[in-house]
């Protein structure tokens, strides 16, 4: 009986709720509704460079124009993290710093009369003016080593004073600025300043660098080596290609400029990381043998490296990437067009370069060498340096024609022609070695300024046999032209490329391409 009370007062109660009528004053007011509009969907914009502006159009469903009414956010965000907010103006113009990265940018307008907010939200990419470009090494106007770029990432611009803004200390003899080019990890990717007064990598991004930031540190060696004495002045392989792949995604080899040689398999020690030398013999395992500056190997593909020892005046070749420590003598067979040992021939090794040659089956591209005799007598080895056999493929004597040919700074041999190009003074000569068709060529339209450089393109469009040239006056400073080779097989000529010469340059010492981050 008494739950039957219960229930009842509870259905009574409840009714009389029910029943009770809101008097409250619900009168309902329009607010001041506002649409953005005048932004594209996604932004992009190179950091520390440009200036993001963008002016939206805004309507409003009330009339006016009381500014101080309105409050303005512009808010940077990453994932769901808010990076910064960037202005609190309706129009902005922000000097972008953020770092390179893909971001979600929110311009946010509240109204201080009602509280509500309005948002337009679009992409931003920000990317940095050094992940597309030449890199060029050289020094500036006090003589210390200085590194550009000519930044090819949106419009073509030239950013200054890499080194000097680095935060590393004033180096000199400059060598040359390098990215190793994509690889398997993103621990084995590096950016390099190689100069003779020391050798550092920088952060990809910032550009900036410690004097931390040495060879030595990511060297891991068992015996007894100074590593605060190791400054590394090449690197192989190079940047093959326009998107920044190099030769060999999983191995590199460094030779430092006391001509040691360091070897590694950036897969296997999980990064690029370094042990012992590979600058000996198996057989003497404990004698260091010093290196000439030059690595030979196939740009395309990279699966052994042929070097020469300055000692016993003889090509070694390394093809263990990450499992030996020692190097090997190229066999000679007997009636071989050339030796890799130069015992006896009296020939020591001025120069070598890889390119992009393709003959006799190279497809990887061949190695020319150029060595030169007691008598000043030179000669050109063209060789496949590619795996545990090094193929030879040509050799050429220098006729006396090729003028003051062994007196030559520079030298640069063609992919695409048998065309050597060499600079004597500041004069421009080519070459044609072809056997019984050899020919030279001056060219005085370079004109008289100094030329600092010679370099074939490998790495961007070698099919397009494109020979960059640097010269230097006190006026224009530094200049780089680029220009084709021709590829009439009667006569060497060279036309410059339009829109491809930048000046008030570096004194230029080096240059190479690079195409990611």
């Amino acid at each position: 009986m008494q739950l039957l009370r219960i229930l009842f007062l509870a259905t009574y109660m409840f009714t009389l709720v029910s029943c009770y009528k809101d008097k409250g004053n619900y009168t309902y007011h329009d607010i001041n509704e506002i649409t953005i509009d005048g932004m594209n969907a996604s932004y992009s914009a190179i950091t520390g460079v440009d200036v993001l502006h963008i002016e939206p159009q805004m309507a409003m469903t009330e009339p006016g124009n009381d500014a101080a009414r309105f409050e303005y956010y512009w808010i940077v965000v990453k994932g769901t993290t808010v990076i910064d907010t960037i202005s609190r103006q309706p129009v902005l113009d922000y000097k972008v710093s953020l770092a390179p990265d893909a971001y979600t940018l929110s311009f946010r307008v509240v109204d201080r009369q009602t509280t509500v907010a309005f948002k337009k939200s679009v992409t931003l990419t920000v990317g940095t003016p050094y992940s597309r470009g030449i890199m060029l090494m050289g020094t500036n106007e006090a003589g210390n080593a200085e590194a550009q770029m000519i930044s090819m990432v949106k419009d073509t611009i030239v950013v200054s004073d890499i080194l000097s803004k680095s935060g590393l200390p004033t180096l000199k003899e400059p060598v040359a600025m390098v990215h190793t080019g994509a690889t398997i990890l993103t621990t084995g990717l590096r950016l390099w300043a190689f100069t003779k007064s020391g050798s550092y990598y920088f952060d990809r991004l910032t550009m900036k660098a410690t004097p931390a930031n040495t060879f030595g540190s990511i060297v891991y060696t068992t015996e007894g080596i100074d590593k605060n004495t190791l400054t590394p002045v090449l690197t192989a392989p190079q940047i093959r290609d326009a998107g920044g792949a190099s030769g060999n995604n999983a191995s590199r080899a460094m030779l430092c400029s006391d001509g040691s040689i360091f070897a590694a398999s950036t897969y296997l020690n999980g990064g690029d990381f370094y042990t012992n030398p590979v600058n000996r013999e198996a057989s003497n395992f404990s004698r260091m043998l010093k290196s000439a500056p030059f690595l030979f190997y196939s740009i395309g593909n990279m699966s052994s490296v042929l070097w020469y020892d300055v000692e016993n005046n003889r090509f070694m070749n390394y093809s263990s990437f990450g499992l030996s420590n020692a190097s090997t003598q190229p066999l000679d067979a007997a009636g071989s067009l050339f030796p890799w040992n130069q015992e006896g021939t009296g020939r020591k090794l001025v120069y070598g370069e890889n390119t992009r040659n393709a003959d006799a089956g190279s497809t990887h591209g061949n190695s020319f060498a150029i060595m030169k005799d007691n008598n000043n007598k030179c000669f050109l080895y063209k060789f496949y340096a590619n795996g545990a056999v090094p193929a030879k493929r040509d050799f050429y004597e220098v006729l006396p024609m090729a003028t003051d040919f062994d007196k030559a700074s520079f030298y640069a041999f063609s992919s695409r022609r048998t065309v050597v190009f060499y600079v004597v003074g500041n004069k421009l000569y080519a070459y044609d070695y072809n056997r019984g068709f050899e020919k030279t060529y001056e060219f005085p339209q370079i004109g008289t300024d100094e030329i600092t450089m010679l370099k074939f393109d490998t790495q961007i469009d070698f099919n397009t046999n494109s020979l960059y040239i640097a010269t230097y006056n006190a006026q224009t400073k530094g200049t780089l032209r680029r220009y084709n080779v021709g590829s009439n097989p009667d006569v060497v000529e060279i036309t410059p490329v339009n829109k491809a010469s930048w000046s008030e340059l570096l004194k230029i010492k080096d240059m190479n391409w690079r195409a990611t981050n």
